[in-house]
């Protein structure tokens, strides 16, 4: 008897020691599904004020294709109050059709919501004060909206897909031609604000080597003005018409700024062609630098949120951590319910990511594509993340 209950103590010792230790191991983390719709359309952005004000944007959308093709149809809100997911009507202003909706958090509070039509053209703003919705006039002769900032109601900062910056002061639009071509745009303050893109005419030269290089402008309130990037050369021989370009700016802070882009060239021209490269730049309050390349997984990936002074969400559900630790977010699977099975071939994709302030947990948006037997189909979604 004696035997067995010190063989007992051991294994109470061991199971104890084996919780202990998992608790102290961080396991990862893992998407948890909230909510999945069948036919509901698909899910484009997502914004948070608080645990029991959240907002999600959407189409009515039917899916042709695996690889994501969609026509657009009627556009929605969904809100969650803490209890439970209501559908909201869109805006009156945005009319019926929409496509390419985004939410824009506003320093001064509430939050703007922008959309394309079904054209892609003619971008319609409307502002959420916490009560009402308020139209903001449209942007004139513009068809397209890439990027938005917004600060205030009355400070509001659009980027049209033609490279020109639009601002609105709270009584008309004005427009600006930055010094470079852009396609981004992202800042902290209304006087610190960032617009990246590309410098250069593209054009050959006999030395073959790169005509368009990476090109970041800033607005300090009063203009924007260009500031130095590093360059980026293809060592010989130089590949057919090579280019760098950024594509992705989040401003984490006045000193932490971050650009995002690519240093290619036209492949298939000649033999031993090097690899595409991977930009990734870094503002620090002074200069622009060159960050360290990247083995792992989130080499190429693009920031889709900032998790605040913790990390950055990528898309392909990676996380780059504070300390640029690449880390793989897990996705569950979808049940086998409505004729799929959970072993079919599944992939999530997120549009939109938010982190819900005063808690640990993240919101994200999206679809999840299920190919099973050859028979393409999909499945909009909203999934939460616990930290």
């Amino acid at each position: 008897m004696a035997r067995v209950n010190a063989a007992l103590a051991v294994i109470v010792l061991v199971f104890a020691a084996v919780v202990a230790l998992y608790t102290v191991v961080e396991p990862g983390m893992s998407w948890k599904y909230d909510k999945v719709y069948k036919d509901l359309g698909r899910l484009s952005d997502v914004i948070a004020t608080a645990d029991d004000d959240i907002w999600v944007v959407g189409n009515a959308t039917r899916t042709v294709s695996y690889a994501g093709d969609e026509t657009a149809d009627d556009g929605f809100l969904l809100h969650y109050d803490g209890t439970r997911w209501q559908r909201r009507p869109m805006p009156k202003a945005f009319g019926d059709s929409v496509y390419e909706a985004r939410f824009d958090e506003m320093d001064s509070g509430g939050f703007l919501l922008t959309a394309s039509l079904k054209s892609l053209k003619a971008p319609r703003m409307a502002r959420w004060d916490g009560t009402r919705w308020t139209a903001v006039p449209q942007i004139p002769d513009v068809d397209r909206v890439v990027d938005v900032r917004a600060f205030a109601a009355d400070d509001i900062w659009a980027l049209a897909a033609t490279s020109r910056l639009w601002h609105w002061d709270g009584t008309r639009w004005t427009d600006t031609a930055p010094p470079a071509t852009v396609s981004a745009l992202d800042g902290v303050a209304p006087d610190d604000l960032w617009a990246v893109g590309y410098q250069g005419s593209g054009e050959s030269e006999e030395s073959g080597h790169e005509t368009i290089q990476p090109a970041a402008v800033h607005w300090d309130g009063r203009s924007w003005t260009p500031t130095r990037t590093p360059e980026y050369r293809f060592r010989a021989p130089v590949p057919a018409e090579p280019e760098a370009f950024l594509t992705t700016v989040r401003a984490l802070a006045g000193d932490d700024v971050r650009a995002y882009g690519e240093h290619t060239f036209n492949h298939g021209e000649q033999d031993d062609e090097p690899l595409d490269e991977a930009i990734r730049m870094r503002w620090d309050g002074t200069r622009w630098t060159k960050q360290p390349s990247m083995d792992d997984d989130c080499a190429t990936r693009v920031p889709v949120a900032v998790d605040g002074e913790r990390g950055v969400f990528l898309n392909g559900n990676r996380y780059l951590t504070a300390d640029d630790d690449c880390e793989r977010i897990k996705r569950p699977r979808l049940p086998s319910t409505d004729g799929i099975r959970s072993s079919s071939r599944q992939q999530l994709w997120l549009n939109g990511i938010e982190p819900i302030p005063g808690t640990d947990e993240v919101l994200g948006v999206g679809y999840v594509g299920v190919n099973q037997a050859g028979n393409p189909t999909s499945r909009s979604v909203i999934v939460r993340l616990k930290r």
